[in-house]
């Protein structure tokens, strides 16, 4: 293993991408780039709540193993959040003046790939 290991939960269709292409980065709540779980409890959870948003329709996990993965540190969590999420988390900042960098991190794959639900009647 190379650096660090954590989660990432996102669609199917984008795993696929991400796998392909690289990672592109996001708004989130410290900054622009890339946000992952170290814990796979959580992120399994994360995933079946279907993301932040609980939109996520068909989520996956990909496993990110990258030395450059850093931690969220206290003083950059704003008082009014709740810092506890933050502590199983892990994040790869990116260079918000180029959106359309792609980060490639030194191993990258689907934890598990379940099998989509079977469309009802089938």
């Amino acid at each position: 293993m190379s650096g660090k290991r954590a989660f990432h939960v996102t669609e199917r269709e984008t795993a696929a991408l991400i796998l392909e292409q690289g990672f592109l980065g996001g708004w989130g709540d410290i900054g622009f780039g890339v946000y992952l779980w170290t814990d796979e409890a959580v992120a399994r959870a994360y995933a079946k709540e279907g993301g932040w948003d609980g939109l996520l329709t068909d989520p996956v996990i990909l496993v990110v193993e990258d030395a450059s993965l850093r931690p969220i540190e206290a003083w950059e969590i704003h008082p009014d959040w709740d810092p506890k999420p933050y502590r199983s988390m892990l994040w790869r900042p990116m260079g918000e003046d180029d959106p359309d960098m792609t980060w490639r991190p030194d191993h990258l794959y689907f934890l598990d790939i379940p099998s989509p639900e079977p469309e009802p009647g089938s």
